[in-house]
């Protein structure tokens, strides 16, 4: 496609990854040929055009343009996979999490990342299966049972924090989850790093039923945040309760805020109903203020439907957000979903591309490159025009920033000029 001059800075602005001083180069020196942030910042860009085996990388980097070369920090030469291999395997994730943070500050720092879904802010965790092997074992990772005969399956899993209350939904930062871990625990190291980098950013905290836990409350309003935690079978007695209380003490509670949208022929209705906690001594959440149902009906094309029940607990308080902002909270936890998660699977191919399976330190330096990634075709499909009010398709947005950052930006604004 034809690329206009304003699009190649664009793209070079996004590929100039600010890494952090703790990445540090182990190879030996007299074997250097490669800048080592060249060629982590040259797989993140790759992984952000959708390539995704190291052979696929190295061709890109073949292709490259003399701007995009030097705002990753690539020399002349192109790297071989085999080079690529090696610098992941034997490269510490230490310091990629310090760059992620670095490229998020950036794209707040240029108003690329901004609260235009909701004012106030919300930042959404959940977990996500990063890396699984059938075949091969790396020590650290969860091992569990594939088939009926038992056969071994060996994954990594990570807990990610994603701002789903800006429309680039960047993906923040990670805790890789490994063998006797769990979710819940790596929210609670996770959460006060959060705070710490980007906490103007936001005052919700959205968390699926799996870091529903009291203690994760209490971490979440000891640094004066709210809580929005999905309520199912693992909390029975808050579950109960809330079904309780929406199905017979309030049989006849009014919708409050509602929703109707139409995806692929079907139409999905929304529903909103509250009910204050405040003083109900049986919810021992902190600070808990309400519980939330929401009921959606999706009508198929042929007119049968079907209805789902779910129940939150939220340290909201009446009258903080209106209604509809109380229900767009609701659904904007699901743009993690729609934002990285299925991104780093279908685009990214998080789930099928395993570049390096070395250890679980070169599994977790894949992972940081792919967020790198991820965050970098993001930041360029938020800023790209809209068809009919939607943003451009993702893998559309992959064609666009690699065929920006093919161009040789030197020669095409001589031409402009002439």
């Amino acid at each position: 496609m034809s690329v206009t001059e304003a699009q190649c800075r664009r793209a070079l602005r996004h590929a100039n990854i600010p890494w952090d001083s703790q990445v540090i180069d182990s190879r030996d020196s007299r074997w250097v040929v490669h800048p080592l942030w060249g060629l982590l910042g040259g797989m993140s860009a790759a992984f952000a055009a959708g390539r995704k085996t190291l052979r696929r990388v190295e061709d890109f980097l073949a292709d490259v343009g003399r701007g995009a070369r030097r705002a990753l920090g690539l020399t002349k030469e192109t790297p071989s996979d085999t080079t690529l291999y090696r610098v992941v395997a034997n490269q510490s994730p230490k310091g990629l999490a310090a760059t992620v943070w670095a490229q998020i500050h950036d794209l707040v720092a240029r108003k690329v990342v901004r609260n235009d879904l909701l004012p106030l802010g919300v930042v959404t965790f959940d977990g996500k299966g990063t890396w699984s092997s059938t075949d091969t074992e790396v020590p650290g990772a969860k091992v569990s049972s594939c088939d009926s005969q038992g056969a071994p399956l060996w994954m990594f899993g990570a807990l990610r924090a994603c701002l789903t209350s800006s429309s680039v939904r960047p993906c923040l930062t990670q805790k890789l989850i490994g063998s006797k871990e769990g979710e819940s625990p790596a929210f609670r190291e996770l959460f006060p790093e959060v705070c710490q980098e980007a906490g103007r950013l936001f005052q919700v905290v959205t968390g699926d039923s799996g870091l529903c836990a009291r203690e994760n409350a209490e971490v979440v309003r000891a640094h004066d945040k709210w809580y929005v935690f999905g309520v199912k079978g693992n909390q029975p007695h808050l579950h109960e309760l809330a079904h309780k209380r929406f199905f017979h003490e309030t049989s006849n509670a009014d919708v409050l805020a509602r929703t109707e949208e139409r995806a692929k022929g079907k139409t999905v209705v929304r529903e909103l109903f509250a009910l204050s906690v405040r003083d109900d001594r049986r919810v021992d959440f902190k600070d808990a203020q309400q519980l939330w149902y929401v009921r959606q009906t999706t009508t198929e094309p042929n007119g049968s439907w079907a209805a789902e029940q779910r129940y939150f607990v939220t340290a909201i308080p009446e009258g903080a957000l209106s209604r509809d902002q109380e229900l767009s909270v609701v659904r904007m936890h699901w743009g993690i979903e729609n934002g990285p998660n299925w991104t780093m699977d279908m685009a990214l191919g998080e789930d099928d591309a395993k570049p390096c399976q070395a250890s679980k330190e070169s599994i977790e330096v894949v992972s940081w490159l792919r967020i790198v990634g991820y965050n970098l075709v993001s930041a360029w499909r938020a800023q790209a025009p809209q068809k009919d009010r939607k943003p451009m398709p993702w893998e559309r947005a992959m064609e666009t920033l690699r065929d920006a950052l093919m161009v040789d930006l030197a020669a095409k604004v001589v031409l402009a000029r002439n």
